[in-house]
């Protein structure tokens, strides 16, 4: 009987460790994504990333529906060349209820000029019907070289 009952125990105590680790690797990949679609203004891929409640708050302090949002993201006259994410942690708060947060590094250039940028960010995921969506995002900018 104890040769069985401790497999199974260790069994038991690691899969929710293994469902975390992918969860937040899945959250990762959507971070990545979604720095991305800034790129590519691939809007189509940023609505399946926000859910339908996202509500962002911007570096200006206004509050950013979903639809808005996307609107913004092609009809932006800046455009952004690159963009790196560094020091992103992603706090798992429940099963179904995620937070990330990091700094991003940006190159963009508007009517010929180039400059550099960094914002910090925070972004709240959760899990509905088995898939992760962002419903709310902060985003702070830090300055510009």
């Amino acid at each position: 009987m104890r040769k069985v009952f401790i497999p199974v125990l260790l069994f038991i105590i690691s899969v929710p460790v293994f469902s975390q680790s992918g969860d937040i690797e899945i959250i990762k990949k959507l971070n990545e994504s979604w720095l991305n679609c800034y790129i590519t203004r691939d809007t189509a891929a940023m609505s399946k990333i926000y859910g339908d409640d996202f509500i962002l708050i911007s570096p200006s302090g206004s509050k950013v529906t979903k639809k808005d949002a996307l609107k913004n993201l092609t009809s932006s006259t800046q455009n952004i060349i690159s963009i790196k994410a560094d020091s992103v942690e992603v706090r798992l708060l429940s099963d179904d209820v995620a937070v990330i947060t990091s700094r991003a590094v940006f190159k963009s250039s508007e009517q010929g000029k180039e400059t550099t940028g960094q914002t910090s960010y925070q972004d709240i995921y959760v899990k509905r019907n088995g898939r992760w969506v962002a419903v709310a995002a902060h985003v702070t900018f830090l300055g510009s070289e």
